[in-house]
């Protein structure tokens, strides 16, 4: 009974080992050959995935970064040459000329230089809706009693729409108002205003492209839109204040209203032409608008396959196509501003 139940079981044993049947080295190799294709295939798509998300993002940092600096030039080239609410005011500057508030207006509302490698535009204007004087003057030495209070060092420009003098502030008492000789010409302002007088923050202000504080991957400076402000602020833009990274260049052509006066009274308002800063005809006072363009590049380099070419400036005819070494995404953004105060 034993013996027969033993034979049924080794004959069970080798009815299962017969069902049983291994993977060969055929079935092995295909395994591996196919787990590879969709390994290279996932590896592939991760890569292109990551490829276009690179391009996209430094796409839209680009658009980004030229849109804010076109932004930034705008603003103050809106309020160049606004001296109070009457344009035609008489307008005295006593601030002294070694002071660091100095503003020098006799060199009109807008100037600049003009450099291959980037040029640089300069703004005057007096900026804000003002501080209201509350108290008459009582002389030309008094003081200036006004309903906020302006930041000691400044330049400031007080007008009552008729007349203006264009001074810096020496000591704020709260509200109160001082222009010592220690940085002005004289203590004595051309007049003694009258309450409803205002006063406003004046302003000189630069803007160029100069090597930024960031760096790229090879470890060289991003260039970058700088800002300065004050006395020198020309000669100061390289080291401004830093608005926004990778602005290679900038060009600015000026729109002259050919029609006007040598004083750019009588004319319509509309540029003729642009030209460049230092052309030889160009009347600064018929200076009506601005065009503007800002070459912008991304931060990372190999964003694409091959190097992008591009034409700058725009306006080069015939169109000037240069191939850079590197493969970043680069675009332009060109503006026209008109310029709502005229020069004086």
């Amino acid at each position: 009974m034993n013996r027969a139940h033993e034979q049924l079981s080794f004959n069970s044993a080798r009815e299962s080992l017969r069902h049983q049947r291994g993977v060969t080295l055929v079935e092995l190799m295909v395994a591996l050959a196919l787990g590879l294709l969709i390994t290279v295939a996932m590896l592939k798509v991760y890569v292109d995935a990551s490829g276009l998300y690179r391009f996209n993002e430094g796409l839209a940092r680009v658009q980004e970064n030229g849109r804010f600096a076109l932004e930034f030039i705008r603003r103050d080239a809106r309020v160049a040459g606004f001296w109070g609410c009457y344009s035609d005011a008489n307008l005295h500057n006593g601030i002294s000329t070694g002071s660091d508030g100095y503003i020098k207006i006799d060199a009109g509302h807008i100037d600049g230089t003009d450099d291959d490698s980037g040029d640089s535009i300069t703004f005057r204007s007096a900026t804000g809706s003002g501080a209201l004087v509350t108290v008459d003057m009582s002389g030309t030495d008094d003081n200036i009693t006004v309903d906020s209070a302006l930041v000691t060092g400044k330049a400031a420009l007080i007008s009552d729409c008729e007349k203006g003098d264009l001074f810096q502030v020496t000591e704020n008492d709260g509200a109160v108002l001082k222009h010592g000789a220690d940085a002005n010409i004289s203590a004595n302002l051309n007049v003694a205003y009258a309450a409803g007088a205002r006063v406003y923050e004046a302003q000189q202000i630069t803007y160029c492209v100069a090597d930024g504080t960031g760096t790229d991957e090879s470890g060289k400076p991003i260039p970058s839109l700088r800002r300065a402000d004050g006395k020198g602020s020309a000669d100061a833009c390289e080291t401004g204040d830093e608005l926004v990274e990778g602005i290679q260049n900038m060009q600015i052509l000026y729109g002259e209203d050919t029609d006007a006066d040598s004083d750019g009274a009588n004319g319509d308002g509309t540029a003729n032409r642009y030209v460049a800063i230092d052309e030889e005809n160009l009347d600064p006072d018929r200076i009506v608008s601005v065009r503007l363009s800002v070459l912008a590049r991304s931060l990372n380099n190999n964003l694409t396959t091959t190097p992008s070419p591009y034409t700058y400036p725009p306006w080069v005819n015939p169109p000037t196509l240069t191939t850079p070494a590197d493969k970043r995404l680069r675009k332009v953004f060109t503006t026209t501003i008109t310029l709502r105060n005229k020069a004086r």
